[in-house]
């Protein structure tokens, strides 16, 4: 990573610029962060030149389907952002109207341009440790503090999301939907049963029902219930008539949810994406998605032209989710968001989500992002590093981080354990995620909080910085329900007491 320089020339390189018509090799000059000029021959006086033949350069990709918060999130998200040529993602799920407060004073300070889907379910996405069962878990849907925060925050909440899973009939995705239309915002729903396999009604047949032009459908290639071909191999009715009425297809690769066989069928009939998203989480950053990179690598060898996938993470991305007015072209005076990549020949193997591969003789690699004009060289390893997607509770040593923090977070993590004495709670598990116990642990923790008149980022900042070593961002009440009750009173016992060695 370089800082930013005033005025920058990116040289030579194979540009593809789809909103505008741009598919040539030509320069492009970028000045305060800014889009200043594309042509040939560019010449500026005292600008850096950055030599890019042989490359190829398009707007910075757009990932609209990612996990950065949360209990599917990452420790650092721009190790799946601008180090690996995205320069915009959404976070799909992760936060809920209960948990948003949480995910907008954490999420900050990132290079990456990072938007928000929230989920229905007031704590948001709960994790793989959860099965969509019980229509109750979703909660109450306060349509008033929807509203307000969507107009506190209108320029990050890009859709509202809702799963088309589970046994809760479609009536789910109809309040879904409901709500969208009152935020103003698109509707976007997951599809693809790998939990209960419910047969009767198949959600997914109803997601593309209710979804109306705008709307965003997700998974659209997954291999489990609610498949987008029969059992004869042909697209459903119901998957064209949605297409025909302007609903938006979303690959949205995922852990569980690209089938090979689905893919090449339904791509034969014409069945391609709108736009292309990852779906990267801690669950599938090793395999089988890795990177929007390598997904898009899938998609090429299922036959998609370079520019038509430059077209799905660029331009198309941009306008599904109302950001073509800051993003997705290289547009003089918009923001220097690029990305520079390669297309590397050689032999791959490219699995899908049920351990199926095919052999590509050709992928794209990325080599640098230029966020605002600032440059990132690519590194494709930094978010698989296991620090970086695997949450580990640091139960035999107090985390470095907890040095930095001040008087007044010591003295809240002393009366939170003090409040949290007062109840009882369970580890989660596999087989039993509390949810009410969790909203009281939120509650419980809001509460100390507000009391003790600290802002909200600091306080989630005190508990995360004093029992794990990397800057993971779980809902609060989710975080706790993971430490063992004794081990975390004596924790926060133990921060509680270093206040009086601190220097005056």
């Amino acid at each position: 990573m370089t800082a930013k320089q005033e005025t920058t020339v990116l040289k030579g390189a194979h540009v593809i610029d789809p909103a505008n018509g741009i598919d040539q090799v030509t320069d492009i000059m970028i000045h305060e962060g800014r889009i200043a000029g594309v042509g040939e021959h560019i010449i500026a006086d005292d600008a850096t030149v950055v030599d890019l033949t042989g490359k190829y350069l398009s707007p910075g990709w757009i990932d609209m389907h990612v996990h950065a918060y949360g209990t599917l999130g990452f420790a650092d998200p721009d190790t799946v952002g601008v180090y690996q040529g995205v320069t915009s993602f959404v976070e799909a799920g992760g936060p809920g109207i209960g948990t948003l407060d949480e995910f907008f004073a954490l999420m900050t300070d990132l290079e990456t341009d990072l938007y928000v889907g929230p989920f229905i379910r007031p704590l948001g996405l709960l994790g793989l440790n959860f099965i969509e069962g019980d229509v109750r878990t979703l909660g109450d849907v306060p349509i008033t503090r929807w509203v307000d925060t969507a107009k506190q925050h209108r320029d990050r909440i890009r859709y509202i999301k809702c799963n088309a899973m589970g046994d809760y009939g479609p009536g789910t995705l109809h309040v879904t939907k409901g709500l969208a239309q009152i935020l103003g915002v698109p509707l976007y729903m997951h599809i693809g049963e790998f939990q209960l396999q419910t047969p009767d009604p198949v959600l997914a047949y109803e997601a593309f029902k209710i979804a109306e032009k705008g709307d965003m459908i997700t998974h659209i290639y997954h291999g489990n219930l609610g498949q987008i071909i029969d059992d004869e191999g042909k697209i459903m009715p119901v998957v064209t008539d949605a297409l025909e009425r302007g609903v938006l297809f979303d690959l949205g690769f995922g852990g569980y949810n690209f089938s090979w066989d689905i893919a090449e069928k339904a791509f034969a009939q014409g069945i391609v994406p709108y736009t292309i998203s990852s779906d990267l989480q801690q669950f599938n950053v090793i395999r089988p998605v890795q990177s929007l990179a390598n997904v898009l690598s899938v998609m090429m060898h299922l036959g998609m032209p370079l520019k038509q996938l430059i077209e799905c993470v660029t331009v198309n991305s941009a306008k599904a989710i109302s950001l073509a007015d800051r993003a997705g072209d290289l547009s003089v005076g918009k923001p220097a968001d690029i990305t520079v990549f390669e297309i590397e020949g050689g032999r791959f193997e490219l699995m899908d989500c049920y351990t199926q591969t095919r052999t590509a003789d050709k992928r794209v690699m990325p080599a640098m992002t230029f966020k605002n004009g600032k440059r990132f060289d690519a590194d494709m390893t930094r978010g698989q590093a296991e620090s970086n997607w695997f949450l580990q509770i640091a139960e035999d040593h107090i985390p470095d981080a907890t040095a930095q923090l001040s008087e007044r977070q010591l003295a809240f993590l002393g009366k939170l354990g003090t409040a949290l004495s007062e109840t009882d709670w369970e580890l989660s598990s596999a087989e039993r995620l509390d949810i009410p116990k969790a909203l009281e642990l939120q509650a419980l923790f809001h509460r100390v909080r507000e009391q003790s008149d600290l802002p909200l980022r600091e306080a989630l900042r005190a508990v995360y910085d004093s029992f794990v070593d990397n800057k993971f961002t779980m809902q609060i009440g989710l975080f706790l329900m993971r430490l063992e009750r004794p081990f975390a009173l004596s924790r926060m016992a133990e921060m509680a007491a270093k206040r009086p060695h601190l220097a005056a």
